[in-house]
């Protein structure tokens, strides 16, 4: 009775490890399944990082080659600009030296005719002759130019003599319009001493409109219409 005693625990120990042994394993698996669904799931977790993160890389590498590329343009810009600035500060340097010439050679023309105004007051008035024109007339007539050509032979005989020429007008007429006639007969006479071969820098020659004597006949309004010619010496 003792030994079947025995042998009945022993068998019911038996069992008793083998039932542990198959809870434990199961419970070791069902722990490993939980254990792995917890890595896979971080695993996929990371993985969606990973890739979330690798798309900000890309949108930043985007934004990164779109500045670069605004920079480059910039650049290029840049450059443009400065051979623009070159250019313009090269051109504006060749202005300034054309402009400096051009000025002076107006104070050395300003020069001579301050010279020639001063000279002409150092001449002798050797003769005076009036050529005539008609009512509101400009052109020379053959009476005129007969008189003019005896004074176009003397100046070109005599290179140091030169002439002044006045122009005037009646008082017939506008003010501003008698101005413009009397330079226009002046010009007349002016133009027909060049064609004659005088020189135009021995000539000087003004308008002056409406003549200062008086203008109450028909007589005295016919004499105004006229140029005065006078005829200078050099101051001995």
């Amino acid at each position: 009775m003792a030994w079947g005693m025995t042998r009945g625990i022993l068998v019911f120990l038996g069992v008793l490890t083998l039932a542990v042994g198959c809870a434990t394993k199961g419970f070791v698996r069902e722990e490993l399944q939980k254990s792995e669904g917890k890595v896979g799931e971080q695993l996929t977790q990371q993985q969606q990082a990973i890739v979330t993160v690798e798309k900000q890389v890309g949108a930043e590498r985007e934004r990164i080659g779109q500045a670069t590329s605004r920079i480059d343009g910039i650049g290029v810009q840049v450059r443009v600009l400065e051979g623009t600035i070159s250019e313009t500060r090269e051109t504006a340097t060749q202005a300034k030296g054309t402009a400096d010439q051009a000025m002076t050679r107006a104070q050395e023309v300003d020069n001579r005719l301050t010279r020639l105004w001063s000279n002409r007051q150092k001449r002798n008035l050797a003769d005076t002759i009036s050529v005539y024109f008609g009512f509101d007339k400009a052109n020379l007539d053959d009476r005129a130019e007969t008189a003019l050509l005896d004074w176009t032979k003397q100046m070109k005989e005599n290179p140091s003599l030169v002439v002044e020429l006045e122009g005037y007008t009646d008082s017939s007429g506008p003010r501003d319009y008698n101005l413009g006639l009397s330079q226009r007969r002046v010009e007349s006479v002016r133009r027909f001493l060049v064609e004659k071969g005088v020189d135009l820098s021995r000539i000087h020659f003004i308008g002056l409109g409406v003549a200062k004597e008086g203008n109450g006949s028909a007589e005295d309004r016919a004499k105004n219409r006229r140029v005065t010619v006078k005829l200078f010496t050099p101051q001995e």
